[in-house]
């Protein structure tokens, strides 16, 4: 296994061609990534007609192959022959790749990802940064009534805290039929999506894990095993007051399964205007408490089978989480905007595919100040 490099281009390649085609790489592939994976809610809107794309496909692939030809001294590609010639440059494949790690790291920090942002903040770093986050007490000291300069007691957690998260490196593996290319029907955007779609998929699944985690809550009154709608709304009040706020600024996350464990999704309204509240993932006021839907998903990386099935659902069925919306997310998401490749030997015994590992580094922790509570689906 071989990294490729990042190809060194000129200031003049940079303005006149790089910087372009990278940015219709990433639109092409945001595109692709909607398209494809946009029902699960992660994927940022970036939505274009189908002619639009196509159209836009086909420039792309020919601005790389025109411009990667060009800086390798030989004319653009035009038969799969002459492609897999092309591809025997080094400076070639170096270039190929440049653009489409850049393009994937442009995606990555510029497109948002909806449900990931709802119960986190996302924050992109240098390479090899470390991000820092000092917690501050929301305990005021207590007011006593005594003789002065005695029996006065102190706040002891008066002072910040502080709580580091650092990049760790993430591989995903893809098989790229690079020979292709040239074939009309030749998707190169769902290439660049398969890529920056697992590499959401797993910061996501990370996000999900860290607050869907009814440890971290054990033994305080801010989880609850069983439903019950008294119980229900007193977490909600009790998470707007430790944050300093109300009930109406606590919102409700879980899935379509969770809400209708506990008959949610009975709301009043009557059957149009819920099913159009649904459709939107919103779910009106359950029990005073705004109520969004988180939709499953999955990478579908294995079978989807009876055994397996329970741990391929990314997200908790019998767990609804309640965030006080108006102050800083429980869970911090870092990455860095930078995506590395490394070219590895072809697994199926074929000379026009090509097979690439790339890297990318982010990581997930809870680091704040504000409350959040946990509701289970059981029946009382």
């Amino acid at each position: 296994m071989s990294e490729l490099r990042e190809y060194s281009f000129t200031e003049t390649q940079k303005t006149e061609f790089v910087d372009k085609i990278v940015e219709n790489v990433a639109t092409l592939g945001a595109a692709a990534a909607y398209k494809n994976y946009g029902k699960y809610g992660i994927i940022g809107s970036n939505n274009m007609s189908d002619s639009e794309y196509n159209e836009l496909n086909a420039k792309v692939k020919d601005a790389m192959l025109a411009f990667a030809a060009k800086v390798a001294g030989f004319a653009k590609p035009t038969t799969k022959t002459e492609l897999a010639m092309a591809f025997n440059s080094d400076v070639f494949r170096d270039v190929m790749n440049s653009i489409t790690t850049r393009a994937l790291a442009l995606m990555m920090v510029r497109y948002d990802a909806p449900q990931i942002s709802a119960i986190a903040d996302i924050e992109n770093v240098e390479v090899g940064d470390s991000v820092t986050y000092e917690i501050d007490t929301k305990a005021l000291p207590q007011a006593q009534r005594g003789t002065y300069g005695s029996n006065v007691s102190f706040v002891p957690s008066w002072a910040k805290g502080a709580i580091t998260l650092t990049p760790k490196v993430y591989t995903l593996g893809t098989s790229i039929d690079y020979i292709r290319i040239i074939a009309n029907g030749y998707d190169w955007g769902a290439q660049i999506a398969r890529v920056y779609a697992g590499m959401l998929f797993a910061q996501y699944k990370l996000v999900i894990a860290k607050i869907f985690d009814t440890s971290i809550l054990t033994g305080t009154p801010l989880v609850q095993s069983v439903f019950n709608s008294t119980t229900y709304t007193q977490l909600a009040s009790d998470i707007g007051m430790l944050n300093g706020g109300s009930i109406d600024g606590v919102t409700a996350f879980g899935t379509r399964v969770a809400f209708n464990d506990i008959s949610a999704l009975a709301t009043a309204g009557g059957f149009s205007t819920r099913d159009k509240f649904i459709e939107n993932g919103y779910l009106q006021k359950i029990y005073g408490v705004d109520s969004v839907i988180l939709e499953q998903f999955t990478n579908l990386a294995a079978p989807f089978t009876t055994t397996n099935a329970a741990n391929l659902r990314a997200i908790p069925d019998n767990l609804i989480v309640l965030i006080s919306t108006g102050t800083d997310k429980p869970v911090k998401l870092i990455r860095e905007g930078y995506v590395r490749v490394k070219e590895t030997d072809a697994k199926d015994n074929t000379l026009n595919r090509m097979e690439y590992t790339y890297f990318q580094g982010f990581d997930a922790g809870l680091a704040t100040a504000s409350h959040f509570g946990l509701q289970g689906t059981a029946a009382e």
